[in-house]
């Protein structure tokens, strides 16, 4: 495998980021929202699991295609997570380059799918409001399992860290949430992040829904 992104390829297969709490199991659907340039599939494709990737790259696209086997067919989708549709300029620090990229909705990207999610991991950048805060329900009812980074955004950003925290406490009190919280480094904060919640710019969420 070409390794375009060490830190993000290290998060994946080394650090075990997205996996600390709940895990990708043996034929899940897999749902991997800011796939960059693949790895978390690679991680599990051994598994035989469905998947689909969005990104907002096509660079990022890119590199993923150009370390597929013939056999691994994998559905990626070049988009953005958007609170409505939308075309706008995009471009990722990772490459010089500059594009055009059309945004897609969780709940039009659900009605896509037309099925549940075994596991969610998603990495886009302050948009995971698009879910965890505008759609939560429709999420609570359509992931099994979940892993992905939250930012706690000051100003210019999309999720706001007084947003962030009222998320955070609807799922502490929603008995069927079942989640840990770590920092970027792999710290377990779930109890002492509520000592000062504010400290944090980013940090990792990992859990399942528990049928009740």
């Amino acid at each position: 495998m070409k390794i375009k992104d060490q830190v993000t390829y290290e998060e994946i297969f080394e650090t075990n980021q997205y996996e600390k709490f709940s895990q990708v199991e043996e034929k899940d659907f897999v749902l991997d929202l800011g796939c960059s340039q693949g790895y978390f599939y690679f991680k599990h494709y051994n598994k035989n699991i469905t998947y689909v990737g969005v990104d907002a790259s096509i660079n990022c696209i890119r590199d993923f295609y150009e370390n597929l086997e013939e056999e691994q067919e994998p559905l990626v989708l070049n988009s953005f997570m958007g609170s409505g549709l939308e075309v706008k300029n995009f471009n990722w620090f990772f490459y010089d380059e500059h594009q055009k990229v059309n945004s897609i909705t969780f709940p039009s990207l659900l009605k896509f799918l037309n099925r549940k999610i075994d596991f969610l991991k998603f990495d886009i950048e302050g948009a995971e409001k698009f879910i965890l805060l505008d759609h939560y329900d429709l999420f609570k009812n359509n992931v099994k399992k979940f892993a992905g980074e939250i930012h706690l955004e000051e100003s210019d950003g999309i999720f706001y860290k007084e947003d962030v925290i009222k998320m955070l406490e609807k799922l502490v009190y929603d008995p069927s949430m079942q989640f840990r919280l770590y920092s970027v480094d792999g710290i377990d904060i779930t109890e002492s992040i509520w000592e000062n919640p504010y400290f944090y710019t980013e940090i990792i969420i990992n859990g399942y829904v528990e049928q009740l």
